[in-house]
C-alpha cells in the first residue's frame, strides 16, 4: 500500500525542507500544485504541452537554486507568481519570435518576384539540411521528431525509449548547434516555412 506524502504544515518548515532539497517534499509538493499552475499557465500560453513544460522548468529551477531560495509569504503564492512570469515570458519571446518571422519575409519581396523568393527560401532549406546533418544521430532524430513531425517531447521520449530530460537535452544542444552555424532568424523562419508547408 502506498503511504500518501503529505507537506510540513508551516511554511518554514517547507521552505527548510525544499532548501534541503528532500525529494520527498518536492515530489509532494510537485503533486499536490501541478494541475492547478498547468492550468494556470495553459491560460496564458493556450498550449498543452508549453504549459507542462512551464511548470516542469519552474519545479526543476526551484530544485537547482533551493539553497538560496526566498519565499516570504506562502509557497504556493511563491509557486503561482513564478508560473505567471514564466509563462509571460514565453509569450513575450513568441511575439519577438513571430516579428522575426515577418520582417525577414517581408524583406524577401515575394509578391514583387515569387520566383526569387521560392529560390531563396529552398537554399535556406537546404542550409538548415546541411545544419542538421552536423548533429549527432540521436539528435538530429530528436530534432527531426519535434521541429519537423511535431510530435510532443513525452511522444519522442516513448518512441526512443528514452527519457523527458534526454529530449530536452537533445533539443536545447540541437537548437544551440543550428545557432552556431546559422542565424536565430533564419532558424525560426526556417521551422515557419516547414510548419506552413506541412498544412498545404
Amino acid at each position: 500500500m502506498r503511504v500518501e506524502l503529505k507537506l510540513p504544515e508551516s511554511v518554514p518548515e517547507l521552505v527548510l525542507a525544499i532548501r534541503q532539497r528532500d525529494k520527498k517534499v518536492f515530489e509532494a509538493l510537485y503533486k499536490s500544485h501541478f494541475k492547478g499552475l498547468y492550468t494556470l499557465s495553459y491560460r496564458y500560453v493556450g498550449k498543452c504541452e508549453v504549459a507542462e513544460e512551464i511548470v516542469h522548468d519552474v519545479f526543476i529551477s526551484i530544485w537547482n537554486k533551493a539553497g538560496n531560495v526566498s519565499i516570504e509569504t506562502s509557497v504556493k503564492n511563491y509557486l503561482i507568481r513564478s508560473v505567471i512570469n514564466s509563462s509571460l515570458n514565453y509569450i513575450k519571446k513568441e511575439k519577438n519570435d513571430i516579428l522575426k518571422q515577418e520582417d525577414y519575409i517581408a524583406s524577401l519581396n515575394v509578391a514583387e518576384d515569387p520566383e526569387a523568393f521560392y529560390m531563396e527560401r529552398e537554399q535556406l532549406l537546404l542550409k538548415l539540411e546541411k545544419a542538421l546533418e552536423l548533429l549527432p544521430p540521436q539528435c538530429r532524430k530528436v530534432m527531426i521528431m519535434s521541429r519537423f513531425e511535431k510530435m510532443k517531447q513525452q511522444e519522442i521520449a516513448d518512441n526512443l525509449n528514452i527519457s523527458i530530460k534526454t529530449v530536452k537535452n537533445h533539443l536545447t544542444y540541437g537548437l544551440n548547434k543550428l545557432r552556431f552555424v546559422l542565424t536565430e532568424t533564419l532558424i525560426l523562419v526556417l521551422f515557419f516555412w516547414i510548419e506552413q508547408m506541412q498544412q498545404l
